[in-house]
């Protein structure tokens, strides 16, 4: 019964502000004189939010604190503790299209496959990494150019972290990307041509200094062959290490059991060939919550998430939207079959996350 009259409250309320807005749009027609000259210049006049948009744009400026627990296959527990992090993306625009621009993000985190610090509270010490890890210039004299080169970032297309490279990753170097399906075929033919390497040394200027040694290249093809079904396929030379990636993803129509499927594999061909996969799906249960998962067999100690190394995983993902600002997750990983002594077995990850650029939009500044 309860529910019923809420219902018919939010029902009641909704046509009192539709009927509010009709009658304010039909006085305003009515009533609003035709604009002068030198109105119809004022309104022309660029706002404040309009004059910072112009040449800076943050895309993306959160923080989070997580609980982390890692528990090896021996049983030591290699963390239990608590971990924060910053992350801020930043892009400076020289011109009004922002066909050609600078990009940087400045985040925690001491290593290649991670933006989490320790507070301090558990296992491990306080940490205050904080490191520019992307710095890079961007051209997109068309539609379909794109050119980019500094301190970059791994391109996945549909793939994923779990096995190609972690999503906190860096690279040095450059990158094109075509775009053009008309003449192409393919939505997207990537090259990249880049330094990997220095995992402890997130800092761009340091890696700059060794721009010359150009140890990986990766070349990418990605194809959407309706709304639903895409592909995409690489190759990737690292060090010596020759690898093909492949990945299908389709998104479900509504009212399924999920919304997306994703099926991904890499070949190691040279040295030491294996082969492994990752099988992924998602649901969006309501507005508010979302559930993932799905089963990785991964068999080398690469670059690739750590929360896939060697071994047989299932793994979960829960996240809730408690506001526009603020999120909470819960991702749990367990190693099933045999797994090395040394190696983790069970993870749990509790994420607590304020996107600070919500925040910063209610200004109107941003």
């Amino acid at each position: 019964m309860l529910c019923v009259c809420r219902t018919w409250a939010g029902i009641q309320a909704g046509i009192l502000a539709a009927a509010i807005i009709i009658v304010l749009a039909v006085t305003s027609n009515a009533q609003s004189p035709t604009p002068t000259p030198a109105q119809k210049k004022a309104s022309k006049q660029p706002t404040t939010k309009g004059k910072i948009a112009r040449w800076f744009e943050i895309e993306q400026l959160s923080v989070a604190t997580r609980y982390h627990f890692i528990e090896n296959d021996n049983k030591v527990k290699v963390s239990n503790n608590d971990q924060y992090q910053f992350l801020g993306k930043f892009r400076f625009k020289f011109d009004k299209k922002s066909r050609y621009s600078v990009a940087a993000t400045l985040a925690t985190g001491p290593t290649f496959t991670t933006l989490w610090n320790p507070s301090g509270w558990g296992t491990g010490s306080l940490q205050k990494d904080l490191n520019l890890r992307q710095l890079y210039f961007d051209a997109k004299p068309n539609k379909a150019v794109e050119v980019q080169f500094g301190g970059i970032y791994v391109n996945y297309g549909d793939m994923t972290e779990a096995i190609t490279y972690d999503s906190d990753n860096y690279i040095t170097g450059a990158r094109i990307q075509l775009r053009a399906p008309q003449k192409l075929y393919f939505d997207e033919i990537s090259a990249t041509t880049a330094t990997i390497g220095y995992p402890n040394r997130p800092d761009i200027f340091h890696r700059l200094r060794h721009l010359d040694v150009q140890n990986y290249h990766q070349f990418l093809v990605r194809k959407q062959f309706s709304k639903i079904f895409s592909a995409t396929a690489d190759y990737t030379f690292q060090s010596g290490i020759d690898t093909f990636h492949q990945a299908v993803k389709i998104k479900i129509p509504p009212k399924h059991f999920i919304d997306t499927f994703l099926f991904e594999n890499y070949e190691r061909v040279d040295p030491d060939a294996n082969y492994g996969f990752n099988i992924f799906g998602e649901k969006k249960l309501t507005k508010m919550f979302t559930a993932s998962g799905g089963f990785a067999d991964i068999h080398i100690a690469a670059l690739n998430a750590d929360r896939f190394p060697p071994g047989k995983r299932l793994y979960f993902t829960g996240q809730a939207k408690l506001s526009p600002e603020f999120s909470l997750a819960l991702q749990f990983t367990q190693g099933v079959g045999p797994i090395l002594p040394n190696i983790p077995r069970t993870r749990l990850d509790i994420i607590l996350n304020y996107n600070i650029l919500e925040t910063l939009k209610r200004t109107k500044l941003f």
